[in-house]
């Protein structure tokens, strides 16, 4: 049965009204759901990144010829070795180094086979799509290993 004109006049911009109010949180919800994807692949990077730079430390250990961590040129006291932190660096392809921050702790304080290196990376990460003004975080991931050479 159609109705009469004079009931239909107030609909007419009923379905533009109702999609744009379900339009935005509909949006929001997707761009949402790609920062959290993104977020999720830059701390499995940071991860990984992590992992490959301690494998670095613990083969260029003290009896290495390129040794990395204290008593070497490339170590500074308390937790920065530059070719730990450019092993990191080379293997977080796709972060911003600029927001990268590694340090490398020698647990037993020297870097012989046998004692134990753990390297923590941090990054801070900034989403695509921001709706909340200046949100972001820092995503962290760490990794020990014993030295081995």
């Amino acid at each position: 049965m159609k109705l009469p004109h004079i009931f239909r006049r107030g609909e007419k911009g009923q379905a533009m009204v109702e999609f744009s109010m379900l339009g935005i949180v509909l949006f929001i919800m997707i761009f949402g759901m790609i920062d959290a994807g993104r977020a999720v692949w830059n701390y499995n990077t940071l991860s990984q990144a992590t992992r490959e730079g301690t494998r670095y430390a613990i083969v260029h250990g003290a009896d290495s010829s390129d040794p990395s961590g204290p008593g070497s040129g490339y170590y500074t006291p308390p937790s920065t070795d530059t070719k730990i932190t450019d092993t990191v660096a080379t293997f977080a392809s796709g972060l911003d180094e600029s927001n990268l921050t590694v340090a490398s702790e020698w647990l037993d304080g020297s870097n012989q086979r046998g004692d134990t290196i753990k390297v923590t990376s941090s990054y801070d990460y900034q989403p695509m799509f921001n709706f909340f003004g200046a949100l972001s975080f820092t995503l962290t991931s760490s990794s020990t290993m014993e030295i081995t050479n």
